[in-house]
């Protein structure tokens, strides 16, 4: 009924095809990758993806400070909206449907100028952007990071705020249940008040790591993609315990956890689809 995929570089540093072979064992369809369209090697990315059968369900985003939509610097903004424009391009490239687009950059608590302000410039760099997605057939999804981690869209009625204003057919919200174990009084209501722009689902439990391990209850977002007729991918993004998320990308990890963790997040999510059957 789903199609399932995982953010290939919560793996760290180890080598894609690595990860492949780990989604392909454990029985994925799909990766998630970084949204690196200066350094990818795009030609061995695709032999790999044909190799072992999977597709490029979506691209993430990577917002550092130097790619801040929201920024009041005019330069940095315009170099941003020029790596989402290329980040599309990778996408489509990939065959990947999805984008994902955070309005300001990780690690951002507070604005630095008036939130109205920053408010504003994500909002026209995401719509000059979105024009553009909207050009290539690629879908932008909003997240909403956790108060922790950014200042500017922390939950859904936000990014629904949000997308509403940009006002660009194709650029819809992501629901992260991670995110949202923080930030939603209810996932299940909070899914239903989006869901008309809902383009693309993250999974971890409340401690971020795999899917069932923690305190979350997934089969109430689970039954609810299900009525809705959820199409897109769900996506596995469990990560170490660090405060910026991009820090994992470049750490040594340990194969046998991500091999516990990758099993354990589509184990507990094909065991909750087959209980609302």
């Amino acid at each position: 009924m789903f199609k399932y995929s995982a953010t290939q570089w919560i793996y760290g540093n180890e080598s894609l095809e690595d990860s492949l072979k780990r989604l392909k064992r454990f029985g994925y369809q799909g990766v998630e990758l970084a949204g690196e369209p200066y350094t990818i090697d795009i030609e061995e990315t695709k032999e790999l993806l044909t190799n072992y059968e999977l597709e490029c369900s979506s691209i993430c985003g990577i917002f550092t400070p130097e790619r801040d939509l929201s920024s009041s610097n005019d330069e940095i903004r315009k170099k941003a909206v020029e790596y989402v424009k290329r980040s599309v391009d990778l996408a489509k490239t990939l065959h990947a449907s999805t984008l994902i687009v955070v309005p300001t950059c990780v690690g951002k608590l507070s604005p630095e100028t008036t939130l109205e302000e920053e408010w504003n410039n994500a909002i026209q760099s995401v719509k000059e952007a979105g024009l553009y997605a909207k050009e290539q057939g690629i879908t932008i999804a909003i997240e909403a990071l956790n108060r922790y981690e950014t200042y500017l869209v922390n939950n859904l009625t936000l990014a629904l705020r949000f997308v509403e204003e940009v006002n660009v057919e194709g650029v819809g919200i992501m629901a992260d249940l991670f995110h949202m174990s923080i930030e939603e009084r209810d996932m299940r209501d909070s899914i239903m008040k989006i869901s008309r722009y809902l383009a693309h689902v993250h999974i971890a439990d409340n401690t971020r790591e795999a899917a069932g391990l923690g305190q979350t209850d997934f089969a109430p977002v689970i039954s609810l993609l299900k009525e809705l007729g959820y199409k897109g991918y769900i996506t596995m993004e469990f990560l170490p315990a660090v405060s910026n998320p991009y820090v994992a990308s470049g750490l040594q990890g340990e194969a046998d956890i991500f091999d516990e963790f990758t099993k354990q997040s589509i184990g507990h999510m094909i065991k909750i689809v087959k209980t609302i059957q």
